[in-house]
């Protein structure tokens, strides 16, 4: 009788245990239990609409997620001072989530180099168009290889030449221009295909450099200029539209698979209004620094000549044929149709 009361005993915790797992099993499948406090360091600074867009991504996160979603803000490159040593964070996570300049992306999955290619859109509304139709989807789907997620894109704008030395109205005016560049491959191969000396230096050490005349120049997009306050270490600011500057908000993957479905969905759909937001954020930003710069005469600006801007388009063929057999197999082509 005894043995038998053991064994009915023995049985009841044994239910009661796989009865506690299970409950437990249903309340992390519905996410009501999980908290999550996400790293976002970013290099932007503050006044930047970069900046801007990912206050408004975090406030709606946070709201939607009733909490359970908590994001830390890093800016001003404060913990990491270039984007490759962001993504680098993300890939190992020693940061959760970040918006970085896509020309970095090329290094670590060369699909991205295609929109690198000098003069691949004609303006950011092209490129818009194409990173929310195939182009940016097969691009999102070569990123997750590399253990990375994409959130949503970012449409900041084209790059364009600063520099001390002279304004530049062809690529013979880059001759022995010490320029600064991004850590991009294809960028290296742009400047020097146009004459200048590149070289590749973090954002938070470039306004120093070009202050100690480390640097005679750069390439940025205007709100950079603007926010970055460049013009006060740089004379001439020349309208190349040289190349498209996006961004891209990256997660840890793997930590954004870990997320129920319900926050997976908020922070995809918050995602898609940073988007729309970052866009309208830049247009205003852009048209308001121009105005500003003429207004105030704080940096001499020229345009290109049709005859220049022909000249620029030739001297970087050479990038083109490197970069043809890089990519994956239609990319290329698939870029260049949204222009067409």
């Amino acid at each position: 009788m005894r043995k038998k009361f053991t064994l009915l005993c023995s049985m009841f915790l044994v239910l009661l245990v796989l009865t506690a797992c299970s409950e437990s099993d249903k309340g992390n499948a519905t996410g009501t239990d999980d908290e999550f406090v996400l790293r976002f360091p970013h290099i932007f600074e503050t006044e930047n609409p970069a900046h801007q867009a990912i206050e408004n991504f975090k406030a709606e996160v946070e709201e939607k997620s009733e909490g359970r979603i908590t994001i830390n803000l890093f800016p001003n490159g404060e913990i990491y001072t270039s984007d490759r040593e962001i993504i680098e964070a993300l890939q190992l996570k020693n940061a959760d989530i970040s918006l970085v300049g896509m020309p970095s992306l090329g290094s670590f999955d060369k699909n991205f180099f295609v929109l690198d290619l000098p003069y691949i859109f004609k303006d950011k509304t092209i490129a818009k168009t194409a990173l929310q139709g195939e182009l940016g989807e097969r691009l999102s789907t070569s990123l997750e290889n590399n253990g990375l997620k994409k959130i949503s894109y970012g449409h900041e704008s084209l790059r364009h030449i600063l520099n001390n030395k002279r304004p530049i109205t062809k690529p013979a005016d880059l001759k022995g221009i010490k320029l600064r560049i991004q850590e991009s491959e294809i960028q290296n191969d742009i400047f020097n295909a146009m004459g200048a000396s590149p070289s590749p230096l973090s954002f938070g050490e470039l306004y120093t450099s070009l202050q100690q005349n480390t640097f005679d120049g750069m390439d940025s997009t205007i709100s950079l200029i603007d926010s970055g306050k460049f013009y006060e270490v740089q004379k001439y600011l020349s309208l190349t539209n040289h190349s498209y500057s996006g961004t891209i908000t990256l997660m840890n993957k793997e930590l954004f698979d870990t997320f129920p479905e319900d926050l997976q969905e908020i922070v995809l759909t918050a995602g898609e209004h940073m988007e729309e937001d970052y866009y309208h954020l830049i247009e205003d930003s852009e048209q308001a620094s121009l105005q500003k710069f003429k207004d105030d005469n704080l940096i001499e600006i020229n345009e290109l000549t049709e005859e220049g801007y022909q000249e620029f388009m030739e001297s970087v063929e050479p990038v083109y044929e490197k970069f043809k057999d890089i990519l994956d197999e239609g990319l290329l082509e698939l870029a260049k149709s949204y222009s067409e």
